[in-house]
């Protein structure tokens, strides 16, 4: 029954993003564009054209299918997909737990060429999108859903807070003191409650229980506070390791 009621559901969300989809390609001239880049860094996925034309869009990645192995691998189950660009699809597999929906479920299950977009469909529906879209690359099809359009001066600020990591390649710019970096357990203390699941306004910065106990002595971030700090650059999936280890 269960699986009836699957493919009921799914069907549903392939109807909902038929005409979605339709709409994205012509209203923004999709297929215009001759050249495409996605940079998981800062999230942002671009079409650029010959003219000169170009279009940013913020997006989570849905997941990949393999044509050798004809499997589907959700992003959330896949370790070389970073968190931050599959920001909420976690809550497709909440919700296919919540529904015995397996295919939702299992990171990685045995498909065929329609899996990818049905995927697609019921992430669309669950997260919402202005559009998707899939890349090949070797014998995968990955695929994208839109969340934002940005402009030029947008898509500017995200790469101007993108720092390059010998362990991450790259990633969104954060702050920490250089005890949290040396020593594992200091304690961790942040400017704001982060969490790698949600995109947030400000950089990412924290600091060890040392600093803190400087900072409130201080009453303040001041040049005292700041040169025992001695805060460094990491990138925010560091951060979120660094996180992990000190708490």
């Amino acid at each position: 029954m269960k699986e009836q009621d699957f493919e009921e559901y799914e069907n549903k969300c392939l109807e909902e993003l038929m005409p979605l989809q339709d709409e994205f390609m012509k209203s923004y001239d999709i297929e215009s564009y001759e050249d495409w880049f996605y940079d998981h860094g800062i999230g942002v996925f671009q079409f650029k054209s010959h003219r000169g034309e170009n279009l940013y869009f913020k997006y989570i990645e849905v997941g990949s299918f393999s044509t050798n192995t004809n499997t589907w691998n959700w992003s959330w189950d896949n370790n070389s997909t970073p968190m931050r660009v599959r920001y909420g699809i976690e809550q497709i597999k909440e919700f296919g737990e919540a529904n015995q929906f397996d295919k939702l479920t299992k990171g990685l299950f045995e498909g065929d060429e329609y899996t990818g977009w049905a995927m697609t469909a019921i992430a669309n529906r669950l997260l919402g999108s202005i559009g998707s879209y899939r890349v090949p690359q070797d014998h995968l099809f990955i695929y994208f859903i839109f969340t934002k359009e940005l402009n030029q001066g947008e898509y500017h600020t995200l790469k101007k807070n993108l720092i390059l990591c010998d362990r991450h390649e790259s990633g969104r710019i954060a702050f920490v003191c250089q005890h949290l970096i040396q020593n594992p357990r200091s304690g961790f203390h942040e400017a704001f409650e982060s969490n790698p699941l949600f995109e947030p306004d400000d950089d990412y910065q924290a600091w060890c229980d040392e600093c803190e106990n400087i900072r409130m002595k201080e009453g303040e971030w001041n040049n005292a506070s700041m040169a025992f700090a001695n805060i460094k650059l990491v990138c925010n999936q560091c951060y979120f390791e660094i996180k992990a280890r000190n708490q």
